[in-house]
């Protein structure tokens, strides 16, 4: 095999068939090189390569003769003629070794006709560099499809790098974003990269970008417009070539009209908005979640456990299901099949009277959520989080920002 077979090329014409092909290509594949030749390209790839020839690096997945896909990206250059007229192209595959996709992604198993959508759409995002703002209700799988973002495009090759951004106050908020040389500040001991250097090349996820005050939002929209930043304690300026992708459960057109988000900065981190539906509007992809859960814990769960399981609305979406499955697992540890006497027990409480039973109003208010959820558990945090399906800290902070009176 000489060094050209081993670069993984393939030449096509302009309709795409394939002209020549690296024999290492031939051999990833499984087929017999005549098998391959002025065969169409997109018969061995997920996606029509047709969409993407302007740009010049994206994502795809190759198709084995034995149905294995093998992910990497292809770099295409256009071909031209003696009278520099387009007569081909020619694609080099770069296979990347895939992080693992553990139980979190079970979130984008769906049968759910709206989410198949919103995959198709993210997926068309995946191979641009554009804003991506993610919205959705507490536990629906923001962060997940952020990532699931990341790694299905060019950028998978770096970091992703995730900020909580209701967590940093605005006093830390230049040195968590843009980093801090020695001597910058009592403690500074040392240099530190801030998280939009760490993420260079890759994918910044700003996760509740809708709790970040104005004075940090100041801050972080000067980065957004130049991608460029000085580290605490510097004058010299750096760059970061990141794509930024964020995520809310706030409505921020409302939020702006509140004079809380700034509409400048809004529109810079929503090139391209996903809404994730609530899982109680896609009930038909509770059993794929709940089998995929218990499947990792070695069981399973019988038809009439799974009837009871699907009619719950389940308002903390996945993140509650799935803390629900654990502690049943727990204390069904000597049985195989769950059924629906191990669903109400002293330890684990499914029974209506569990369940927050509110109006139209109060599930799209927060605060009001809230405010539910602490007279349905008389007061108890520890419980109303469980309720929510959020954990306790996150209430208490919730409870401070909305000045609720327990």
């Amino acid at each position: 095999m000489n060094y050209i077979d081993e670069l993984c090329l393939i030449i096509t014409d302009e309709n795409l068939k394939i002209k020549r092909i690296s024999e290492s290509l031939v051999e990833l594949l499984g087929y017999e090189h005549f098998d391959l030749i002025d065969e169409n390209l997109n018969k061995f790839t997920d996606r029509n390569i047709k969409e993407f020839l302007d740009q010049k690096e994206f994502v795809i997945f190759l198709k084995s003769k034995r149905g294995i896909q093998f992910k990497g990206y292809f770099k295409t250059t256009v071909l031209y003629d003696y009278f520099n007229n387009p007569k081909g192209y020619l694609f080099q595959f770069l296979e990347t070794k895939d992080e693992k996709m553990d139980e979190d992604f079970m979130v984008f198993n769906t049968q759910n006709v709206k989410m198949k959508k919103i995959l198709e759409r993210a997926s068309l995002v995946a191979q641009s560099d554009v804003s991506v703002l993610i919205s959705g209700e507490t536990g629906t799988g923001k962060s997940k499809l952020a990532k699931w973002i990341h790694l299905n495009s060019v950028r998978s090759r770096n970091n992703f790098v995730s900020v909580n951004c209701s967590a940093i106050p605005d006093t830390l908020f230049e040195s968590e974003f843009f980093g801090y040389e020695k001597g910058a500040f009592t403690g500074a001991v040392g240099s530190k990269p801030g998280k939009v250097e760490l993420a260079d090349g890759g994918t910044l996820f700003l996760d509740e970008i809708g709790d970040l005050s104005l004075t940090s939002q100041a801050k972080l929209l000067v980065f957004v417009d130049t991608k460029e930043f000085e580290r605490l304690g510097s004058s010299k300026p750096r760059k970061s070539d990141v794509r930024i992708i964020s995520a809310t459960n706030k409505d921020l057109v409302k939020e702006i009209q509140n004079k809380n988000f700034r509409s400048d900065l809004f529109y810079r981190l929503c090139v391209v908005r996903i809404e994730i539906p609530p899982l109680r509007e896609r009930k038909e992809d509770i059993p794929l979640i709940v089998n995929s859960i218990l499947a990792k814990k070695n069981k399973r769960i019988s038809q009439r456990a799974m009837d009871v399981i699907v009619s719950k609305d389940w308002y903390g979406n996945v993140r509650e299901l799935r803390a629900f499955l654990e502690a049943v697992s727990i204390f069904t540890a000597n049985k195989e099949i769950i059924d629906v006497e191990d669903l109400n027990s002293e330890f684990v409480h499914f029974s209506e009277e569990g369940n927050i039973e509110i109006s139209e109003e109060v599930l799209f208010n927060e605060e009001k959520r809230i405010v539910e959820a602490l007279k349905k558990s008389k007061g108890n945090k520890s419980k109303a989080a469980k309720l929510l399906g959020i954990s306790p800290a996150t209430l208490w902070r919730k409870i401070k920002q909305y000045k609720i009176e327990v």
